[in-house]
């Protein structure tokens, strides 16, 4: 399931990977930044101390 990030700016982001493989990531990494790409294409330098939330990302639901 797709995990989206938020940063203290209030910019958003969603990536691929899971919630726990994001959190384990930047946890392991900390305090240097992860590289994770986006649901968008975009690579994100995300580093620990500049987000506020991550969580599952919100299923997209086709009109019907």
């Amino acid at each position: 399931m797709p995990t989206r990030i938020v940063f203290l700016g209030g910019q958003e982001t969603t990536v691929n990977e899971n919630q726990d493989d994001v959190v384990a990531a930047v946890r392991r990494d900390d305090p240097n930044p992860v590289k994770l790409e986006g649901t968008d294409g975009f690579v994100l330098h995300v580093n620990w101390s500049h987000v506020t939330l991550i969580a599952p990302a919100p299923e997209t639901r086709l009109p019907g």
